[in-house]
């Protein structure tokens, strides 16, 4: 009979954790937009530990669901806000002049909801190191254009210049727009 009282308690405190959460509105970190050229992927996990650095660092994954085949490059990504200012890359000197935490970044970054295992068990993954770290096992060579065919995709830890009025909360904008897409994939993300 304890052991049915202990279990019962259990249950119940676990059903009370898990309507405590859906109430509280967890902050979302997956976000994806999809259309008939491709699909775009933002894990935010490790962009909300660094809100404060002169760089915010995203997860993206994208796949070419389009005919044609694309090629992605640093032109194909950026940031933009309310007021329509535009927020870009860096290059990968001055991200390293600037930003001095891609070792622990790497380490703690998550691909968490992003499929890129099945591309690469296809034989579908696009390698990418847009931000190489001197100490990985990627290597330290920047490959910053990959070259995606239809149904293939690639993913990768992208810097982005963090946005000047950025706030815990507020909105700002994805795009993704290989050359070959018309319009771009524009995903709106809350750092929450």
């Amino acid at each position: 009979m304890k052991w049915f009282s202990a279990i019962l308690l259990i249950a119940m405190c676990v059903t009370a954790v898990a309507v405590i959460a859906q109430e509280s509105g967890a902050p979302r970190v997956l976000y994806i937009a999809e259309d008939e050229q491709g699909k775009v992927w933002a894990n935010l996990t490790l962009t909300r530990q660094r809100t404060e650095e002169p760089y915010l660092p995203i997860v993206i994954g994208v796949q070419n669901l389009g005919k044609k085949d694309i090629n992605l490059n640093r032109d194909t990504f950026w940031l933009d806000d309310f007021d329509g200012l535009i927020y870009t890359m860096p290059t990968v000197s001055e991200w390293r002049k600037n930003y001095g935490r891609i070792v622990i970044d790497r380490r703690m970054m998550t691909t968490g909801g992003i499929p890129w295992e099945v591309w690469y068990r296809t034989g579908k993954f696009g390698q990418t190191n847009f931000f190489p770290d001197l100490n990985s096992r990627r290597g330290n060579t920047t490959r910053d254009s990959v070259f995606l065919r239809r149904g293939h995709g690639m993913v990768d830890l992208l810097y982005f210049e963090r946005p000047r009025n950025f706030e815990m909360g507020k909105p700002f904008f994805l795009n993704v727009q290989p050359k070959r897409w018309e319009v771009p994939i524009r995903m709106r993300l809350i750092v929450g």
